[in-house]
Parts: C-alpha cells; structure tokens; sequence
C-alpha cells in the first residue's frame, strides 16, 4: 500500500529537488544499503562508480523515528527496512550516453502486521510524502500517466535525449 510518483531527472533537477526536501526541515539523505547498523548521512548525492548509487533514502529527523535496519548475512550490509520505516525512497534518474531511465519517488504508508492487523505510517510522514510529489508535479511537465519530465531532463529531450523506461 505504497505512493509513487516517476519521473525523468538530470543531476541538475536532483539538486534543485533535493534543495526544496531540505529547505524547511532537518532531512537526512543517506544510501539504501550501509557498512554499519549507523547510518552514515550524505552531504552530496553518490556518483555513478559508487555501488547502490541510484537507491537513496529519505528521512524527515524532524518528525520520523529512526529507520529500521537489517542486516543481511550473504552480502555483509545493512539495509533499510523501507515497509517499516518512515523514509521515502529516491530512485534516481541514470543517465547514459544519450537516454535517461525513469526515476521515482516511492513510500510505502501501511502495512499488515503477522496478527492481521493493519498498521498506518503517521499522518505527518504522508503529508511530507504528498508534499514532495506535489512539488516534482509543479515543477515538471506530464509526459505519461504517472510520469513526469524535470526541466533539465526535458532539455535533455530536447537536444535529442531519450527517455527509457
């Protein structure tokens, strides 16, 4: 029972995003996968040598409790449980040569317990969710149901880019 909004970005439009996720709250940004059970906070996105570069996490410190992690013993990592915990996961847009693939936004909001019973993320984590997609919607143009091009990317198309699914 999750959101999502995709979208083509290029690393122009990731920052401008990324300025508008922080500008009025303590935001952390930090990779999906991590060395440690700390999660280390990134200050600038990875770049595309860095394993697990395109899965980045989310995190409103301001409002949300700490992510859940598990550690998963066949890679020797931690991950973040993303049903579990209040984060939104920023599925980046790659760009290669001459197309770009489709990023997203994703959260999940509910979640059934083992007992049945459904368990709902807090009101202030889904307007937060909703917030951030308004923004990408305003800022962008519809190219499909669902899909939004960021201006960079739209340039991008516009000087003979593809977009990719």
């Amino acid at each position: 029972m999750g959101k999502q909004i995709n979208f083509y970005m290029t690393n122009s439009d990731e920052e401008e995003f990324l300025n508008f996720v922080r500008s009025d709250r303590s935001v952390g940004v930090f990779m999906v996968t991590m060395p440690t059970d700390s999660i280390p906070l990134l200050t600038e996105l990875p770049q595309s040598e860095i394993p697990f570069w395109l899965s980045i996490c989310l995190w409103d410190r301001d409002n949300s409790p700490q992510p859940n992690l598990r550690y998963v013993t066949e890679q020797k990592y931690y991950v973040v449980n993303k049903s579990t915990s209040e984060v939104i996961e920023f599925l980046r847009s790659n760009i290669k040569k001459r197309s770009i693939s489709r990023g997203r936004i994703w959260a999940e909001m509910a979640m059934w317990e083992s007992d049945g019973t459904l368990v709902r993320k807090s009101e202030t984590f889904e307007k937060w969710y909703d917030r951030l997609a308004r923004w990408i919607r305003r800022h962008s143009v519809r190219y499909d149901k669902g899909v939004y091009v960021m201006p960079g990317a739209a340039e991008f198309k516009k000087q003979g880019g593809r977009l990719v699914e």
